[in-house]
């Protein structure tokens, strides 16, 4: 499995379906703090997005395609003098049968999708230390090609009631999250270090990719090295300079996260998941997996975290 994908599918532990919202005349709607990944998108109309922290406001147009990652209160309006309104308040009380939100009379001038990926926390920081705060990818960029076909099937989809509609539209809303992330790194490039700017050296990709591919191999540096086609020393530097860990360092974290997951998920023994992830020793996984967490790893058995990923726009308490 490619890196990208590992990622996505292991921190990923609730998609929620696709909201449509269409809207007639001037508003604004503000909306408080969140502990997820927003997408939106705007499939007619414009508006303008301001993000807490960030006081130049991003303008959306027909075909823009955005992602708000680190739960900072947001507000969005197409009018400097429409009052603004709670958003989280308002999308609780007027979603419609077919999960539509409608606001305003008359013709709709402007229609956008939003939804939302729920991670762990732990995923949660992982996904964050790889991306800025805001993700604007234009209509009009040159990798936005694959969003606005994607875009074009989740409005038909989001909303029309037709038989299958949720499992197509969570379906769209994983390959939406994926383009807007490629046509981040083929737009902009990474602008920190992490491993989402690994992906992005096509060398250092590849040794990630071999790794993914094979997790408890017993991997070195040379051995990546040589996957990368480089020499020990210059893959260790670029590794570290451009991922912002050693190559053994990024190795450890990603072996802690599938022990942790396979420690949550599962009821194998820990030593069956220690070895599934390349320690031949459960006492040297444990050791590992406390020195990154900070706690044994058999306090997971009896993980609850009712509060995790539960508050969502329409101001619901869910249990993940």
């Amino acid at each position: 499995m490619d890196p990208l994908s590992d990622i996505l599918t292991m921190f990923t532990v609730q998609r929620v379906a696709t909201i449509r919202f269409e809207s007639s005349g001037p508003y604004a709607l503000r909306f408080g703090g969140y502990d997820h990944i927003k997408f939106g998108a705007i499939l007619s109309g414009s508006l303008r997005l301001w993000v807490e922290g960030n006081p130049i406001p991003i303008e959306l147009g027909p075909g823009d395609c955005y992602l708000l990652t680190d739960g900072r209160p947001y507000r969005t309006s197409n009018s400097e003098d429409a009052q603004e309104i709670d958003g989280n308040v308002y999308f609780a009380g007027a979603r419609g049968e077919d999960g539509t939100i409608k606001l305003g009379e008359g013709p709709i001038d402007k229609v956008a999708i939003g939804g939302r990926f729920v991670f762990d926390e732990e995923g949660a920081a992982w996904l964050r230390s790889a991306l800025p705060t805001i993700i604007h990818i234009k209509a009009s960029s040159p990798a936005a090609g694959p969003l606005r076909r994607t875009l074009e099937l989740l409005g038909l989809e989001a909303g029309g009631g037709a038989p299958g509609e949720n499992v197509i539209v969570d379906r769209l809303a994983d390959i939406l999250l994926v383009q807007a992330l490629r046509a981040y790194l083929a737009e902009s490039g990474p602008g920190q270090a992490s491993w989402l700017a690994g992906l992005a050296d096509p060398k250092l990709a590849r040794a990630m990719r071999s790794f993914h591919n094979d997790v408890a191999a017993d991997w070195s540096v040379a051995s990546m090295a040589s996957v990368a086609g480089m020499s020990r020393s210059s893959f260790a530097e670029k590794f570290k300079s451009v991922v912002g860990v050693t190559p053994l360092d990024y190795v450890t974290r990603w072996r802690m996260q599938r022990v942790r997951r396979a420690l949550i998920e599962t009821d194998l023994a820990f030593a069956t998941i220690a070895e599934d992830n390349g320690y031949r020793s459960r006492t040297s996984c444990s050791q590992t997996f406390k020195r990154v967490f900070g706690h044994p790893p058999q306090d997971l058995r009896t993980y609850t975290d009712p509060h995790f990923g539960d508050r969502y726009e329409d101001g619901s308490i869910r249990a993940a």
